[in-house]
């Protein structure tokens, strides 16, 4: 059903060919915030087709708006559905960059991954990074969400990516101090205070530091870590790959 015709944009599914394969929620929610959102972006002369802050801008609306649990969120067909039978434009718009008739797999999970892998699908990857990465506001409630570290982290592809794609993403203390330690903003600030010389480019340090958190975390049990040493860890990993001392073959 999901052949090259669809992935290339040119075949649409509807609700009714799906329909044997689609389970209720059990509750329904008013999508067309996610609608608006998505027509703002399109229309801002600021944002091109298939950059990454594509994500950052739609994160806070379509985690509001999508208010799961985390047990929803991992049911892999509630994606798909969003991806195929109701925002495939978007998928297009953000993703067409990634499409190969000869080898399609790249594509294709953009619109067929969900489940517990929250790196690849579309919709459900900007969904993820906005849970968590967002802090509660004062009252609790879903209006009142602070997604500034959200949209630090999904405006930077290769920090979304490289946490995303680890085992660590689901603890949120680690989630959190990575997207405030290895954002573009902090980064920037260490190299202008010219402590390291000649340091990596941003998405060199962050790819490498996180492969190291990997690497330090399978000997150490994060949940036994109290914050402060998950941000000591994670800066002084960072700090030793700027010095060029780490994480480099």
């Amino acid at each position: 059903m999901i052949d090259n015709r669809f992935l290339a944009g040119k075949r649409e599914l509807s609700e009714d060919d799906l329909r044997p394969y689609l389970q209720p929620l059990g509750r329904s929610i008013d999508l067309s915030p996610i609608d608006e959102r998505i027509e703002e972006i399109r229309a801002d002369d600021d944002i091109k087709a298939q950059d990454s802050i594509i994500d950052a801008e739609l994160a806070p609306t379509l985690h509001r708006t999508l208010d799961l649990t985390r047990n929803e969120a991992a049911d892999a067909g509630l994606w798909h559905y969003l991806c195929v039978v109701r925002f495939p434009e978007f998928v297009h718009y953000r993703w067409d960059h990634v499409f190969n008739p000869e080898s399609p797999g790249n594509m294709e999970e953009k619109f067929l991954k969900a489940g517990t892998d929250a790196y690849s699908n579309a919709l459900h990857r900007i969904w993820w990074g906005a849970e968590l990465t967002y802090e509660e506001g004062e009252s609790g409630g879903v209006k009142h969400r602070d997604y500034s570290r959200t949209k630090k982290v999904l405006g930077f592809q290769e920090l979304a990516n490289d946490i995303l794609d680890h085992d660590f993403a689901r603890y949120t203390p680690v989630t959190h101090a990575c997207g405030d330690l290895l954002c573009h903003d902090t980064l920037n600030d260490i190299k202008e205070d010219g402590t390291y010389d000649d340091p990596p480019s941003n998405s060199n340090i962050v790819s490498r530091t996180t492969t190291l958190l990997r690497e330090e975390l399978t000997v150490r049990r994060v949940e036994t870590m109290e914050d402060d040493d998950i941000v000591e860890t994670i800066e002084d990993l960072r700090d030793d790959v700027m010095r060029l001392e780490a994480g480099w073959s």
